[in-house]
């Protein structure tokens, strides 16, 4: 299962990530660092008011469907959460609505642009519902499904992308990027009104607080992770635009996109085969046996994509960006480490998600973010940019050990040694 996941998914991963790169390569022509830095702002906070407004639940989702065997309780969860969704945004986006000169100010943007922001507020419903979409076909392991949605929302994005782009400069841009919301939400219907679910998706706005209840763990969990994701990026964006300049905020952006656009397919793998199979009730599961599992088919395959990565560094910059970018291969060599220090640590962080070990997971959120944010202020000045992605690789590494640590005795009671 484990194989023909990364197959497929592979496959589709490639595809949208040449449709990534010709979008990433308008944008770095036509806006250069700093316009990559503001755009990249205001994807932060699209993925932020996207989790607000599904209170986080997408993990919680995707594992309460892969563990129900009941038509009822699965229609009782989607009724719950499309109930909570709704709710969720309307209080958003009237807090968006009232807060965006504010919310300008901290993403950079003009103060022209005041209107531009207000209208976020108008999409964030379709942001929660896309992610409930997405996150019920992955509980189900319909991952053909959503890789084929994904591909389509990432073309149909790039192509709106690169003409409000041309026409319109950095306005068009967020257009584009305020409007890929919407299009996920159109193809996740069409699919939906062609697939063959047990129950209805849309089945009236109902409120189960047992529900609610079996959510709530990953509710926390998701809203503390997610939050702080996109918040410390926002705020390192910030710092290093204050103490280098705007500019240098676009390369570490720069940096962190090719990160993303790699890693993707590894996330792909986690939602669609290990937190389902970490969720699932099986009879003597062995966490180590399964972790071993996971990493001998999955790391060298990973390490082998890195080695490839580092070596064809320059092109991919110049392909990806343009010549004024090529000072952030300098970093490839601190983001991979820390990428792959993270897969690693991502397979026993996915445990504690599945069985809603919340203490444990707080503690390595809380560990996670401080190391990242004090590395980063003390060596931002010593080594600049580079200093953010030691930082990270620093960060990833001791993730790791504490998960490992926090999980020891499970691991050393399972193996027996």
């Amino acid at each position: 299962m484990l194989v023909h996941v990364i197959g497929y998914t592979g496959t589709a991963g490639m595809l949208r990530l040449a449709v990534g790169l010709v979008s990433q390569k308008v944008i770095a022509i036509f806006l250069g660092a700093s316009g990559l830095a503001v755009l990249a702002n205001l994807r932060n906070l699209i993925e932020v008011l996207g989790a607000f407004s599904s209170f986080g639940a997408q993990n919680g989702i995707i594992s309460q469907t892969a563990a129900s065997e009941s038509k009822s309780a699965m229609r009782a969860l989607l009724n719950t959460a499309i109930t909570l969704f709704f709710g969720a945004s309307i209080l958003i986006g009237l807090l968006v609505f009232w807060q965006y000169e504010w919310l300008g100010l901290q993403l950079q943007i003009d103060p022209k642009y005041g209107l531009f922001i207000q209208t976020v507020a108008f999409t964030i419903p379709f942001m929660g519902l896309m992610l409930l979409m997405e996150a019920v076909l992955s509980g189900k392991k319909a991952f053909k499904a959503v890789s084929n949605v994904q591909l389509l929302i990432a073309a149909a994005t790039a192509l709106l992308m690169i003409t409000l782009l041309y026409f319109y400069g950095l306005l068009g841009a967020l257009i584009a990027l305020l409007c890929r919301p919407v299009i996920g939400f159109i193809f996740y219907i069409y699919h939906l009104s062609k697939a063959r679910l047990t129950v209805s998706f849309f089945g009236g706005f109902r409120f189960d607080v047992s529900r609610v209840k079996d959510l709530l763990p990953y509710i926390f969990m998701s809203l503390l992770a997610i939050g702080l994701v996109h918040l410390v990026e926002i705020y390192l964006r910030g710092l290093i635009a204050e103490k280098i300049d705007l500019h240098s905020a676009g390369l570490w952006t720069a940096m962190n996109t090719i990160s993303s656009n790699y890693f993707v397919f590894i996330t792909v793998i986690f939602s669609f085969y290990v937190l389902p199979r970490f969720s699932e009730n099986i009879p003597n599961f062995k966490l180590l046996h399964e972790a071993k599992s996971i990493l001998k088919t999955l790391l060298p395959l990973v390490s082998l994509a890195m080695i490839t990565v580092y070596l064809f560094r320059n092109p991919i910059t110049k392909l990806l960006y343009s010549a004024d970018f090529i000072s952030i291969t300098t970093l490839f060599k601190w983001q991979l480490s820390a990428d792959w220090f993270r897969v690693i640590f991502l397979v026993f962080g996915y445990y504690l998600v599945a069985k809603k070990r919340i203490i444990d997971y707080v503690i390595v959120e809380l560990f996670s973010f401080s190391v990242l944010i004090g590395l980063s202020l003390y060596w931002i000045d010593a080594f600049g940019i580079e200093g953010l992605v030691m930082a990270n690789a620093v960060r990833y590494l001791g993730c790791l050990v504490l998960v490992v640590f926090l999980l020891r005795k499970k691991l050393l009671r399972q193996h027996g040694s």
